[in-house]
């Protein structure tokens, strides 16, 4: 139901979240890498939510992204709607041309619940809802993708703390 944008802004996001007490940026390519997103698709993806205010961005050798307020203030329609245009729910999931309460086809109603639904979900979670889940959820790795192993959540540098150890 997201698009391939806001699934990896999400990703990247929870990511700085769960590093935003640190206060250092990450870049976006150490990002990518750990998340399992092209980099330079991760870097395109992170600017529109620089410019929405969600994300802080620094050029030079501290650069890199956090989260430019706190997780629990971010909410998911914020970031999916920087990425895409979350219309209502008027696609036809029968491909009726037109269908809606007046014409409406046989899943009309079943859809609009469910699209409500899901878009009432992506106003009201957090950022940090998230967190709280994956903390509450041992099984659980995300933002990061390990297939089919356990991982527990690694720990990473930031940004600062790399050039620090190669200066």
């Amino acid at each position: 139901m997201l698009s391939r944008s806001s699934e990896y802004a999400i990703r990247a996001l929870t990511f700085l979240a769960q590093h935003e007490r640190d206060g250092h940026h990450y870049l976006a390519r150490d990002m990518a890498e750990q998340l399992g997103i092209p980099a330079p698709f991760l870097g395109k993806v992170l600017q529109p939510l620089v410019t929405r205010g969600i994300l802080h961005s620094q050029r030079g050798r501290s650069g890199g992204f956090r989260l430019d307020r706190p997780a629990a203030q971010i909410l998911l329609v914020q970031i999916v709607e920087a990425e895409e245009n979350l219309a209502p729910a008027n696609v036809c999931l029968l491909g009726q041309h037109k269908c809606d309460e007046a014409n409406a086809c046989p899943l009309h109603e079943m859809w609009m619940k469910t699209a409500n639904g899901f878009h009432e979900k992506l106003r009201g979670t957090s950022l940090q809802d998230l967190i709280e889940y994956r903390a509450s959820h041992p099984g659980c790795t995300y933002p990061f993708q390990f297939k089919g192993m356990q991982v527990p959540m690694p720990s990473f540098p930031s940004a600062r703390d790399e050039r620090a150890v190669s200066a």
